[in-house]
């Protein structure tokens, strides 16, 4: 049976929780995915290094179903970088309410 957007999201999220800030999911060579505090967050890396650029991508279940079957290979092998961008993106974000 095929996994679900949610089922996936579950599995990330718990991933990079445990692997802390600053982390993200190498999903594909243009995916990455971190834990925003709330929950999982998608960004496109728009050109390579030293000139990366991100855009924020929204997972909805048209995206799901487009990159679901990289996704589910992810999972089977998953790749982890640390960034220290990340830590500017959860800088944007407003902090997460206790028990969230």
């Amino acid at each position: 049976m095929a996994m679900t957007r949610e089922e996936f999201e579950q599995k990330i999220g718990t991933v990079l929780r445990a692997h802390g800030a600053g982390v993200t999911a190498d999903l594909t060579d243009e995916l990455l995915a971190y834990w925003n505090g709330h929950a999982v967050a998608y960004v496109l890396i728009c050109a390579e290094p030293p000139d990366a650029c991100y855009e924020e991508f929204s997972m909805d279940d048209a995206q799901w179903a487009n990159w679901r079957s990289w996704l589910e290979a992810w999972i089977e092998a998953p790749t982890f970088s640390v960034r220290p961008e990340v830590h500017n993106w959860l800088s944007e974000e407003p902090p997460a309410e206790p028990g969230e």
